[in-house]
């Protein structure tokens, strides 16, 4: 369900789950749009929330922009840790005053939103509205290299994001990809994420893009996708068993 329900349908007893997807707008690389994070985001979001009955799950209106100060420049709005703090926690605070006794999922594609695992944690704690994040960063890549083989590292740009850009909204390909596109900087023994944290995407690829675009695949994409929504419904089907569990305890 949707938010584009009378108040009448919002409030039920089936009521078990607020989905919640963040984007963010960066710059991609000269081929994929600067809003694929937030469309990533709310596709899995629909997507899941298709999976459960009825008026189970609500879908909430996204959040288009959030952490990424990694991508400072032209095509980026980012937002301040403790700005997206406070709106996540208005958020959850408004939504338990709906009394329905829900799950608040939050679902991320943008690598550098690290940040929200620690403000879930917060927010059950202090929000009282039991909060996770899915799917996690790990869990996109492992789920893509056990079914695929990539050159290079895939990053950023690379052939995850512009293989579901593919399946999902070919017609936002801007330019032909070009066949020596892939593009891996020398950071080593640095890891990813301190290079990021650090120094910004920019300094270390002038082109925005850190994997190979080339390798890209409609079809796996689109396969990734559905195996990530089969992985985030069983993730929070989970959940909610562990959540009864504690209230049949208490």
């Amino acid at each position: 369900m949707n938010t584009d329900v009378a108040i009448t349908g919002v409030f039920t007893d089936r009521r078990r789950i607020f989905i919640l997807p963040i984007g963010s707008l960066e710059q991609h690389g000269p081929y994929l749009p600067i809003d694929t994070d937030l469309r990533i985001a709310q596709l899995l979001a629909q997507n899941l929330a298709s999976l459960f009955n009825g008026t189970e799950a609500l879908l909430l209106p996204a959040i288009p922009f959030s952490s990424s100060w990694e991508h400072k420049g032209p095509g980026t709005i980012a937002l301040n840790v403790s700005t997206l703090s406070a709106i996540l926690h208005d958020v959850a605070y408004s939504l338990e005053a709906w009394k329905t006794h829900s799950l608040l999922i939050l679902v991320n594609w943008h690598g550098g939103n690290s940040i929200l695992g620690s403000l879930a944690t917060e927010i059950t704690a202090r929000e009282n509205i039991p909060t996770a994040v899915i799917p996690s960063p790990s869990e996109v890549g492992q789920i893509w290299r056990t079914n695929n083989a990539t050159t290079v590292s895939d990053v950023h740009a690379g052939a995850i994001e512009t293989s579901v850009i593919q399946a999902y909204w070919p017609n936002l390909i801007h330019h032909p990809i070009q066949a020596n596109d892939h593009y891996e900087p020398d950071i080593q023994p640095a890891k990813t994420q301190a290079v990021l944290q650090s120094i910004g995407i920019r300094t270390v690829s002038k082109t925005g893009i850190w994997g190979a675009p080339e390798q890209a695949n409609a079809t796996k994409g689109r396969e990734l996708i559905e195996k990530l929504t089969d992985s985030m419904f069983k993730q929070t089907n989970k959940i909610l068993q562990l959540l009864n569990q504690c209230e049949e305890e208490k």
